[in-house]
Formats: C-alpha cells, structure tokens, sequence
C-alpha cells in the first residue's frame, strides 16, 4: 500500500517539450513539467517505433493536471481518468501516461528532498541501504543502425568489434540484434535460411569477446512458432544466453508460451507492455522468463518499482529493465531498478552518439559498465537548456 505524507504536495503549472537528435531515425523528446516555484519534473516520451505525435497527447493529459495539489503517483492516475486497460490498448498513451507519472515522481521526490529511489522505498515502506550505481548491459544495436549520412556496415565483424569496444570498458554482458534478415512467415518450415546470416553475427562476438561474457539476443518478434522452436538450439549453439522476443508476448502469448516450454534458453520480452498486472501475468503464465518494463511505457519509475517489488521476490531474476532511450530514461530507470533490488543488469545503448553524456546536467557518468546515480534529490540531474539550444529545440502545445 503506497504511503504517502500530506506535507509533500505538487502542483505543475506548466509543461514545454524538449528534442534533440540522436541519430538517424532517433531524436529523444522529452517533457518539462513544472510548477510556479520553478520546481520541474522531467520524463521522456521518445516515440521511434510508434506511428503520429505522442506530445499532443501528453498535453492534453497534462492539462488536466495543471493547478491539482498532488500527493502521490496514485493521486496523478485518479485525476487523469485513465485505465491501466486503456494503457494497454494504446502504447501512445501509455507512453503519454508514464512521462507524466515520471515527471510528478521526480517533482515529489525533489519536495520531499530525496533521491527518487530513496522516495520510491520511503513511500512503501521499504527499508534498506542503497548502492549509488546500477550495473549495465551493453546493447550494441543502436550503434550500428543507420547514422546521418546513412546505413553502417552490419556485418559479423561489426558486430564483434563493438562488442569487443563494450567489453574493453567493463561491460560484462552484450545484446544485439542480429536477425536483420528475417521476417515471418517464411517461404518453408524449420530453420529459415535467412537466419545464418544473425547467427553468425551471434557466433562471431562469442569469437571475439571469449567465453566469459554474457550475450543477450534480441529477436525484435521476427519470427513465428515453428521457426522460433527451430532456431532456440542454434542460437544457444552459437553463444547467445538469453532468446528475446522471438514473437510478440503480448499478441502471440500462446505460441510463446510453446516456446517457453521447450526452450533451454531463458525467454525475456514485454518491452511495450504496461501495468504490473499485465507484466505479473506474463511471469506466472510461464510466458516469460524475464520482463523488460521500459520507464517509457510501463507506467513510470513508480510502477516500474512496482513491477520489480511484486515480482523478484516469487521469481528472482525475473525483472531486467528495458533502455535503448535517452540519458534521462536511463536515470529513471536506473532509480527504480537500485529501489526493487534488481538482480539483472539494466539496459544502456551504448555508443549510439559521442555527446550523449552532456545532455544531462551534471553529466551521465558511466564507468565501468555502471551507471553512477546522482545524488542530489529526484532524478538527481535534468535535460541541460544549454545542450537543447545547441543541439535541439523547445516548444508548448
């Protein structure tokens, strides 16, 4: 049950957008809700695989929240008037939804002087010491997808040699994405050919980096039942230690529960789900192994704390967070993964631009392959104005 103090109260004003582009086809958009004391809550809601604007949305919810006196992450749900079904239905707006509930979380947690993950344990009666850093895993992927001036080599030695730069600077486990090829349905059954050409991307990095490190494989849902069952063995064979998403978990639960119960190899997915209730289904339905709430659109740092608490308990190892996004969603995340008490690394896409690190104020510091949490109360660091006037633009709606 969520505790709250009636001393510690917000009451946002008003809301601007911030964007800065990445690379590619990726720009990270962010929000700046605020209140009349110039104290702002920040959250993201970066859309690159979602069709239309989510701002327009967030706006509108925003609206609704402007000059309330809120109290908790509860109270921000009761006054918007929208269902976690409803979230579930439509990923612009949950993705709407969870900038908001992060924004009033990092607003909360500031007037209550606390770092968000201290906030989030205190107002659910969570005791325990928290560590200042979060370990990583490397996801290679981004850094190999189309830059400005156009596509990037994406051949078995790209991947290697990225993989091999992750792991000269402490990064113990890797994912990729290898499966480029491939898109179901396929013109036969059984193991479609398009797919050596992804397992020997996941061959080659287990070359080059050793037997030591940890590689995670991402599917990306591009294949369907029979292919999935086919290709588990060969992907264990050739060095991948986790099988994400082959299908969707959500639109095609069944046929991933089939694979779950053949495969040797953990099942990991749920990126685009939101809700703990939908993410305790996935675990216990023997659907997944492992849940990937992503701060984006799970609901926010508090339900992704929720998440996190509801599940690793029953099943340790079963909650691994979701980030190929922004710095900002990074340090959200990483506030709710130290607060449940994670067990497996959070995600980082690593090497996707080399001026990440300065769109926050104070700097992102990653070191060792951890994230270094600040301190300072809420997310402890904010989308620096300077590098939005450098590198991007502001707007209202």
């Amino acid at each position: 049950m969520l505790t709250t103090s009636p001393d510690i109260w917000w009451s946002p004003t008003s809301l601007q957008f911030q964007e800065i582009h990445a690379r590619g086809g990726t720009d990270w958009t962010t929000i700046n809700l605020a209140d009349a004391d110039g104290i702002a809550g920040q959250g993201e809601i970066t859309s690159t695989q979602l069709s239309g604007s989510v701002a327009a949305i967030t706006a509108r919810l925003a609206n609704r929240l402007r000059g309330q006196r809120i109290t908790s992450d509860d109270h921000v749900m009761q006054i918007l008037g929208v269902t976690p079904e409803a979230c579930e239905e439509d990923q612009k707006l949950a993705t709407a939804v969870s900038a908001l509930r992060c924004a009033v979380a990092d607003a909360l947690s500031q007037r209550a002087q606390l770092p968000l993950a201290q906030y989030l344990r205190l107002t659910h009666d969570h005791e325990s010491e928290l560590p200042d850093r979060v370990q990583l895993y490397g996801n290679i992927n981004r850094s190999l997808l189309p830059d400005d001036q156009g596509p990037v080599d994406r051949g078995p030695d790209d991947f290697a040699e990225m993989a091999m730069e992750a792991v000269n600077n402490g990064f113990t486990t890797i994912k990729c994405a290898p499966f480029d090829e491939c898109r179901a349905p396929f013109d036969s059954t059984g193991l479609p050919h398009c797919a050596e050409a992804g397992l020997e991307r996941v061959q080659t990095i287990r070359e080059t980096v050793g037997p030591d490190i940890t590689i995670f494989v991402d599917c990306h849902s591009r294949f369907d039942l029979d292919s999935a069952l086919a290709l588990e063995p060969e992907l264990q064979a050739a060095g991948g230690q986790w099988f994400e998403e082959p299908v969707d978990p959500v639109e095609n639960s069944d046929d991933l529960r089939t694979i779950h119960e053949h495969a040797n190899l953990p099942i990991a997915g749920g990126e685009h789900a939101y809700g703990v209730n939908l993410f305790k289904r996935l675990v216990e339905e023997d659907i997944l192994d492992i849940v990937m709430p992503d701060v984006k659109f799970c609901g926010g740092p508090v339900e992704a704390y929720r998440i996190g608490t509801e599940l690793e308990p029953a099943f340790p190892g079963s909650v691994s967070m979701h980030c190929p996004s922004g710095p900002l969603s990074l340090l959200a995340s990483a506030h709710a993964t130290i607060a449940f008490e994670n067990t497996l690394p959070l995600e980082h896409a690593v090497y996707e631009v080399d001026w990440r690190h300065e769109l926050l104020e104070p700097y992102e510091r990653v070191e060792n392959g951890h994230l270094i949490i600040p301190q300072a109360p809420g997310l402890g660091a904010r989308v620096d104005p300077a590098a939005i006037a450098f590198r991007g633009k502001t707007w209202t709606e």
